[in-house]
């Protein structure tokens, strides 16, 4: 379940769910692995269940072994050789919180000593998390297995039968439970390919030293105050002294920051500072990922980046809770109810990377990790995009990188798509276009002497035209700069292209291998003339394609466009026929 939905509701039902179904009180452990979790829970444990024994086991404190329930740190009971667990005898139901863990060895150990995995047990087991991926595969591990859920249920089927229930943050944002998330991409051109990944992240003292600027953090700075200015914000950092640089940054701009980390003296004191809003933006270097929980927050600044999703998914989920005591978003709107958190701003501080994917706002919801979203909630953007992916199927929407320039992205696409007609397919092999007033135009290329000609007039610029007249008859006709002629009239639309077929194979032999649709050169990469051409013809268009002079390495993503190499030639003559068509 997304964060901020209610997991620890769930798991304080469990009790007197047991009750309802088996007459008696059930011995209960539920443990996690941070204080902050292990407060949360009890708190929710007591209030839901007045007449439970609740205890919490860990370091200093001991619960009672007669307890209904034990809340525990699993370090306290689950490291190697500990005995803590021992005293409280046999538990009925066992609970692990963010079970995204679960194949740790201290967890393993937990499992161990209460006998839950045995193959005739008849005690309960129930994980529950926001993220169950552990960890995102690299390239080269991505090929050796099919899909990266199948990866995830490899390793937690080792612990779990099954997934028993699913409510993804989609579908919470939908439905009332979570606040809107809006998006805001900020580019750094920090550079990250020096960077080690070690277990699916960054190498984080590595990290630190390459994202901790000056510069870096004056630009996150300054996208702050343009973009979030007032809104209490947490910002995730890459390390320690990242964390208290950033602070140092923005109280430069007389913004109310603080640095946090886990071994922090005065940790407890700024939490608290935080949440009365004494404190604008705390920086914290890993601390708050998991179990932070503040509906006061609207903005989360991502400034650690990373290829690890469901890191980035907890960071994100910091902010996505509800203002306190209003109940379904949703209803409080329609019930006019002044509100004083509607939505939450989140600000990704976005770095270059070639040996990875980096995770990043949009590709949480399997939007291009490079789309702007300029501010637009991400699950409006997300919808936007899967009704254009219904409405052109044919249309490959993942280079999509700004969702505010959809329709000239079709354009740009269409551009490449190869858009000819049944009718086109069936009655000739050329390069027919079909244009927006119903006729079809086939653009015939210049001779070979005319090629460094610079003077418009110095080429015939020829075209075939097949129309219909007022009397629904097919027309042809050839227009150039000398002439405007019409060649003939057909009573049917077949007879027009055989025709004109016929015209072009007699009169241009020498160029019918060039409009020819299944010539073997369209496979060919695309010379750097037609690049050249086409950069021209598309200055203020949003081309998808890497029309940047030859670099001499084949990559899949240009260094320099950041767009898709590889465009062949057929591709570059079937834009530029469009173009000139138009």
């Amino acid at each position: 379940m997304a964060t901020g939905t209610g997991k620890a509701v769930i798991i304080a039902r469990l009790f007197e769910m047991w009750i309802s179904l088996f007459g008696r009180a059930p011995k209960m452990l539920v443990f996690a692995h941070r204080e902050e979790l292990i407060d949360q829970l009890i708190k929710t444990m007591r209030a839901i269940n007045p007449g439970a024994r609740v205890g919490k086991e860990m370091a200093e404190d001991r619960a009672d072994a007669n307890c209904d329930i034990i809340v525990s740190c699993v370090a306290s009971i689950g490291r190697e050789g500990a005995t803590r667990i021992q005293r409280f005898g046999s538990f009925d139901i066992v609970v692990c919180d963010e079970a995204h863990h679960s194949i740790a060895a201290t967890y393993l150990n937990v499992f161990e000593a209460t006998g839950v995995l045995l193959p005739d047990t008849k005690k309960l087991l129930v994980g529950f998390t926001a993220t169950p991926k552990r960890k995102n595969l690299t390239r080269k591990q991505k090929q050796q297995v099919r899909t990266l859920d199948e990866e995830q249920i490899i390793q937690l089927s080792s612990v779990y039968k099954k997934v028993v229930y699913s409510y993804p943050i989609r579908k919470a944002i939908k439905e009332g439970w979570l606040v809107p998330l809006k998006g805001f991409r900020v580019e750094t051109g920090t550079n990250l390919d020096s960077v080690r990944i070690i277990a699916g992240d960054f190498q984080q003292d590595e990290l630190q030293s390459t994202v901790n600027t000056p510069a870096r953090n004056q630009i996150a700075a300054k996208a702050w105050l343009d973009k979030m200015e007032g809104r209490q914000s947490v910002g995730f950092t890459a390390g320690i002294q990242h964390a208290k640089d950033l602070a140092e940054m923005f109280r430069k701009y007389d913004v109310r920051a603080e640095a946090i980390w886990g071994a922090d003296s005065e940790r407890a004191e700024k939490l608290q500072r935080h949440k009365s809003k004494e404190t604008t933006i705390l920086f914290n270097a890993q601390l708050l990922t998991e179990g932070y929980d503040d509906w006061r927050v609207s903005c989360i600044v991502l400034l650690a980046p990373t290829p690890n999703s469901s890191k980035f998914t907890q960071e994100v989920g910091r902010g996505t809770r509800l203002q306190e005591g209003i109940g379904n978003l949703l209803d409080a709107q329609r019930a006019g109810l002044t509100l004083e958190k509607k939505d939450c701003y989140i600000l990704d501080v976005v770095d270059n990377s070639k040996k990875c994917s980096l995770v990043t706002f949009p590709s949480l919801l399997g939007l291009n990790p490079d789309m702007d979203l300029q501010g637009t909630d991400i699950v409006e953007a997300a919808e936007i995009v899967e009704a254009l992916q219904d409405k052109y199927p044919g249309v490959d929407f993942t280079g999509l990188t700004d969702i505010n320039n959809v329709k000239a992205y079709i354009e740009s696409i269409d551009m490449f798509a190869a858009p000819y007609t049944e009718e086109v397919k069936e009655f000739s092999t050329l390069a027919w276009m079909y244009t927006a007033d119903g006729a079809y135009v086939l653009a015939i290329p210049e001779k070979k002497e005319v090629a460094e000609a610079k003077s418009y007039s110095q080429f015939l610029h020829e075209k075939l035209h097949i129309s219909v007249n007022e009397l629904e008859e097919y027309e042809l006709s050839i227009t150039t700069t000398e002439t405007d002629r019409k060649l003939g009239t057909y009573l049917t639309l077949e007879e027009a292209f055989k025709s004109a077929d016929e015209v072009v194979h007699r009169c241009r032999t020498d160029r019918v291998k060039l409009i020819s649709r299944e010539a073997e050169w369209h496979k060919a990469p695309a010379s750097e003339a037609a690049k050249k051409y086409l950069r021209r013809l598309t200055k203020k268009k949003p081309i998808f394609w890497c029309l940047c002079p030859a670099i001499g390495k084949e990559q899949e993503i240009c260094p320099d466009c950041k767009k898709r190499m590889g465009i062949t030639a057929g591709r570059a003559a079937l834009a530029l026929n469009i173009l000139k068509t138009k």
